[in-house]
């Protein structure tokens, strides 16, 4: 039994550090995707593509949340050997989305001119609708993908599936640079969708080998269907809520600032987002262990406590590197210095790191199936993004936008925080220990030192030079004390 444990925990750890390396490759990947693109395609174009892909993700409100609470009930039925019902499980949510999105996409199309004529503006709309039916064949083919994916999840083997999307991420970058040069923006969008289609095939093997699923035998399943949708019905609400903040800030962004900003703002964004992920995806890993937890305050609290100060470290860590390294990033990734991408990149981890710090008790909440907490905190989030940004983009322009996303994200962020530390008797002084609290404001005062001399004296050996300060600070703390935290977890 003692192995079994150990076995467990090590499995956990494998996880969570192969989602982080998952989320730095792709990363890199983007930092030779992007360059390719803004060669070839200019930043302009680089912003059609972004709210092309981020309109029609719009489509993806009709999966019902079926295949985000796949990986909830992969976990509940794996822990209970229950093989029968994961079959049925895994072809029920399967056949579903193929159906809907299928569907979904024959409504959507016949009217692609009229939508992307009010996100687009109007020299753009050809470039749009070229590539608008494979941005909705990726929809579908991803959409049916995330239900092995969280299969894969849910049995707490994120290695195999971390393996498999970082080589379709390499393999993207490989169909983009053959095929953008030959076919410009049109490249883009058949790379993309070969890496889906890739990525598929592979996740779906991996499948069958891991569960013995027999893809030729019907395993539908309603009663497991009610389960999965009456889960997934509520965490829709939460992805409604959700899917109002990219595309919305995209499209405002257009608006109010112009397709270069959106280009850059794309561009940031993504880099933000490939360190978040490193975050969210190991945390996300977590997921199965927390719905095993017996549903005591102590046992809740104790691992709670040890997961956010291991989550405030690395989103303080990686949010302080991307900062003060902000402007060497845009000279060696765009060319030159850009001020609209560096504003973007300092506000979005600003962002960031308030809205991962409440990465802890979002996933206990959705592991835990408490969703209404969830949707309220989305739905706050959402609607104050639309009135903020639209508000603060109307008298600042495209600065004005972010301005709105952040405070979204702050209010948010708090409303999460104080339902949790009040449902699970916490204090915010007992969320960050004196040593991380010392840590905190050490990282805190270099980075804001770091950001006010670069305002004055653009000197890339001072940034390099603050950068190797605040890394030895970090792997410092790193190897005297995460390593025993991130253990113990």
């Amino acid at each position: 039994m003692g192995l079994k444990n150990i076995f467990k925990k090590h499995l956990v750890i494998i996880n969570v550090i192969s989602s982080g390396g998952q989320v730095l490759l792709i990363g890199l990947i983007y930092f030779f995707l992007y360059r390719l693109l803004l060669n070839y395609l200019g930043v302009e174009l680089l912003g059609v593509w972004s709210i092309v892909l981020s309109t029609s993700s719009l489509a993806n409100l009709a999966n019902f949340g079926v295949a985000d609470s796949v990986i909830r009930f992969v976990a509940l039925f794996s822990k209970d050997g229950e093989n029968n019902k994961l079959h049925e499980l895994i072809f029920t949510a399967s056949v579903f989305l193929i159906g809907i999105f299928l569907f979904i996409a024959m409504v959507i199309y016949p009217f692609a001119n009229l939508i992307l004529k009010t996100v687009l503006p109007f020299k753009f709309v050809k470039e749009g609708l070229l590539i608008l039916p494979y941005s909705l064949l990726c929809l579908i083919i991803n959409g049916v993908n995330g239900v092995f994916a969280s299969v894969l999840d849910g049995m707490q083997k994120n290695y195999i599936r971390t393996l498999i999307f970082s080589t379709s991420s390499v393999f993207l970058l490989i169909m983009a640079y053959i095929l953008v040069p030959k076919f410009n923006l049109l490249g883009v969008a058949y790379a993309q969708v070969i890496q889906s289609l890739f990525t598929l095939i592979i996740c779906f093997i991996a499948v069958i080998i891991k569960t013995n699923y027999n893809p030729v035998k019907w395993h539908w399943n309603s009663g497991i269907f009610k389960q999965i949708f009456g889960y997934g019905i509520k965490f829709q609400f939460i992805s409604l809520a959700a899917m109002l903040n990219d595309p919305i800030t995209k499209i405002l962004l257009g608006r109010f600032g112009g397709m270069a900003f959106v280009g850059y703002y794309e561009m940031a964004n993504r880099l933000i987002n490939q360190v978040r992920g490193i975050i969210v995806n190991g945390t996300q890993s977590l997921v199965p262990v927390m719905v095993n937890l017996q549903n005591e305050i102590s046992e809740i609290q104790l691992f709670y406590l040890k997961l956010f100060s291991n989550v405030l470290f690395f989103t303080l860590s990686l949010v302080s590197i991307i900062t003060i390294s902000g402007r060497l990033i845009s000279f060696y990734w765009i060319g030159q210095f850009q001020p609209f991408f560096y504003f973007s990149l300092i506000i979005l981890s600003i962002s960031t790191f308030l809205n991962l710090i409440s990465g802890p008790a979002y996933f206990f909440n959705m592991a835990q199936g408490n969703l209404k907490i969830l949707i309220k905190q989305h739905l706050i989030l959402g609607v104050a993004n639309v009135v903020f940004a639209y508000f603060l983009g109307y008298f600042f322009n495209g600065i004005g936008v972010l301005l709105g996303w952040l405070t979204a994200i702050l209010l948010g962020s708090i409303f999460l925080l104080n339902d949790f530390n009040h449902k699970y008797l916490l204090k915010y002084n007992a969320l960050i220990r004196l040593k991380d609290f010392i840590f905190f404001m050490m990282i805190f005062f270099i980075t804001i030192i770091s950001y006010l001399i670069q305002l004055e004296v653009h000197s890339k050996m001072l940034d390099f030079i603050f950068l190797l300060i605040i890394f030895s600070l970090i792997v410092s703390y790193f190897l005297k004390y995460k390593i025993n935290d991130i253990f113990k977890l």
